[in-house]
C-alpha cells in the first residue's frame, strides 16, 4: 500500500501520524530523484509522468499542513509549496534543490519521531483519522 492510499483509507491500521508523514516524505523524495534521473538521462518523453508524480506527492504534503497552526507549520507549508513550484520546469538544478529541501524537512521530522508517537499515544495530538479536514502536521 502506498502512503497516499493509506492516507485516504478509512482506517490506517496502526500507522501513527509521524510515521505516515515520514513515509510520504520518503515517497516524495524518491519521486524527485526519479525526475532527476529522467532529466539527467534526457528522457524527456518520461518527464510529464515524473513531474505529475512529484507534484501529486508535494500536494499531498501541502494538504497535510495546517499552515495556520503555528509559525513552524507555516514555514513547512511554504517550503513544500516552493518545492512544488520547482518541478514546473525540467531544470535539474531546481529539482535537486527541492529534493534537498524535502530531505532536510524529512530529517527534522525523523528527529522528533519518538516524541510524535508518544504525543499521539498520550492524546496530545490527534490520531490519524479518515476525516479529510484533519491534517498530518498540526503543530
Amino acid at each position: 500500500m502506498t502512503p497516499h492510499q493509506a492516507y485516504r483509507r478509512s482506517s490506517q491500521s496502526g500507522w501513527t501520524r509521524i510515521e505516515m508523514l515520514l513515509a510520504i516524505y520518503d515517497e516524495t523524495i524518491a519521486a524527485f530523484e526519479e525526475g532527476l534521473e529522467t532529466l539527467s538521462q534526457g528522457r524527456m518523453a518520461d518527464y510529464p509522468a515524473r513531474q505529475l508524480r512529484a507534484s501529486q506527492l508535494c500536494l499531498l504534503l501541502i494538504s497535510g499542513v495546517d499552515s495556520n497552526a503555528s509559525e513552524v507549520a507555516n514555514h513547512v507549508h511554504n517550503l513544500c509549496v516552493y518545492c512544488l513550484t520547482q518541478v514546473s520546469q525540467p531544470v535539474a538544478a531546481n529539482w535537486s534543490h527541492a529534493r534537498d529541501i524535502l530531505a532536510t524537512l524529512r530529517s527534522g521530522f525523523q528527529e522528533i519521531r519518538e516524541q510524535g508517537i508518544l504525543m499521539e499515544v498520550e492524546g496530545a495530538i490527534p490520531r490519524l483519522s479518515s476525516t479529510p479536514a484533519q491534517t498530518l502536521l498540526h503543530v
